[in-house]
């Protein structure tokens, strides 16, 4: 039976050392986590709330088990330090966190004695890695994962997998930003070439002139200055080779891309002997592939011969379950990076999520909540507003940027109803005030301009 004076005693020291180390740990980019000796949380940093996507304040003086229910008592290491007394070093943990998704977690505990040898609590101190662990995964770390909560994407990532473990070329079609580069780094690391080098070329990021020597070597004299290097087909041999905007490369350079692929043989830049290359080819476009054979951007016997695994990844604005999902997510990843206090997402926050339609995808969400969480000085760890800076500037002159008339004034009256939208909080009939509209107008044109807002 526990002593009543005695639990008085031992909870005032630990609420004391708590008090003593507060600051400090709250600066930490770790999760810290303390437990009392009855199992009930009485310290949990910005750090850790991050991770687990809640408001600290809600947590402390619960037990553990009620507040993180995907663990049970001998899965907890915090109980375990109670129970045994004893610490534990760098345990491996997978649960999900926030939004559903899978979290790595490598942490260890101790438990916490007054000077007279009294359990007082216990202290976990934790990180997010990016992989299981080498010696948990036997050597071989697992594949990245792709965050989502929508049927449709969920589909594509099953079909990565089906065709990864094979040798087959892949072609990817995707928007900018929208994680054809991950989808493509997945397939590599579900392969049997996990353990050789993937390595990865934008194809319009490099002149035409050094394209071909990039990919297949040159030979010494070849041109002037030209000495003997490898290029990236005998670099990656028995490996993968990812070639994004593969509709920017030239269609002359494509045939001999062809060839590679029918029998594994290219020529390095200035020599006359052909080379052989086990590569694995994951080829990606920024436009349908229909409409680049179109447009001569893409030759159609390169792509009969790449389109043997193809995938199409849905864009953001077709994905809007996951908007939460992946704002929640790169809340927790750049929180503690950029000192903000911040751990979860308001609805305000969320609404001006779902009214904006995303032309750059994830990337430019995640540079939006990145911005966001630089911006939030209030001292609150809820993220009340996300900071739109393409929404909140109106242009100061016409937008065509080699664009038609119509999609110009599309783009910017899609800009002014965001603007009002924000302005009023989502409330549609306030913003058709502003606006000058009847709400049922102002409804129609959000329609047709594929914007969404709450109650309507």
């Amino acid at each position: 039976m526990i002593d009543e004076k005695s639990t008085l005693t031992t909870t005032d020291d630990l609420a004391w050392l708590v008090r003593c180390l507060r600051d400090g740990l709250d600066d930490l980019d770790r999760a810290v986590t303390v437990i009392d000796r009855e199992g009930r949380f009485v310290y949990y940093n910005r750090a850790s709330a991050r991770m687990d996507g809640v408001d600290p304040t809600q947590i402390i003086g619960r037990p553990i088990l009620e507040a993180t229910p995907w663990l049970d008592a001998d899965q907890s290491t915090l109980l375990r330090c109670l129970r045994d007394r004893s610490g534990v070093r760098d345990n491996y943990q997978a649960y999900h966190g926030p939004g559903g998704h899978k979290m790595h977690y490598l942490h260890s505990a101790q438990p916490i004695f007054d000077r007279d040898g009294n359990l007082l609590g216990a202290i976990e101190i934790g990180r997010i890695v990016r992989d299981m662990p080498r010696d948990v995964a036997a050597n071989k770390a697992l594949p990245p994962e792709i965050l989502t909560e929508d049927a449709h994407m969920a589909e594509r990532i099953a079909r990565v997998d089906a065709y990864a473990g094979t040798d087959l070329p892949i072609l990817i079609y995707g928007e900018t930003g929208t994680g054809k580069e991950l989808f493509a780094r997945r397939a590599h690391a579900m392969s049997g070439r996990a353990d050789r080098p993937m390595l990865c070329l934008n194809c319009a990021a490099i002149p035409d002139t050094l394209l071909e020597s990039t990919l297949f070597g040159t030979t010494r004299g070849a041109f002037t200055g030209a000495e003997n290097r490898k290029g990236l087909f005998a670099l990656a041999d028995g490996g993968t080779l990812f070639l994004d905007e593969i509709n920017s490369m030239p269609v002359s350079l494509q045939s001999k891309l062809l060839r590679v692929l029918q029998d594994g043989s290219f020529t390095p830049l200035g020599s006359q002997q052909s080379l052989q290359s086990d590569v694995r080819l994951i080829a990606a476009l920024n436009q349908p592939p229909r409409e680049a054979l179109r447009q001569g951007r893409l030759r159609e016997d390169l792509y009969y011969r790449l389109n043997v695994g193809y995938i199409a990844i849905p864009p953001l604005r077709e994905r809007a379950g996951d908007l939460q999902l992946l704002a929640r997510h790169f809340i927790a990843v750049h929180a503690t990076r950029l000192g903000s206090v911040a751990t979860m997402l308001g609805e305000a926050a969320a609404g001006q999520l779902a009214r904006h339609t995303w032309p750059g995808n994830v990337r430019e969400l995640e540079n939006v909540m990145q911005r966001s969480v630089l911006l939030h000085r209030e001292n609150a760890a809820t993220l009340a507003r996300v900071v739109m800076e393409d929404v909140d500037a109106v242009p100061t002159q016409p937008e065509v940027l080699g664009h038609s008339l119509d999609t110009a004034l599309r783009r910017q009256e899609a800009i002014w109803i965001r603007q009002a939208l924000d302005a009023h909080e989502g409330n549609v009939s306030q913003a058709a005030l502003t606006l000058g509209l009847a709400r049922t107008t102002l409804i129609s044109r959000m329609r047709r301009l594929n914007l969404a807002a709450a109650g309507i």
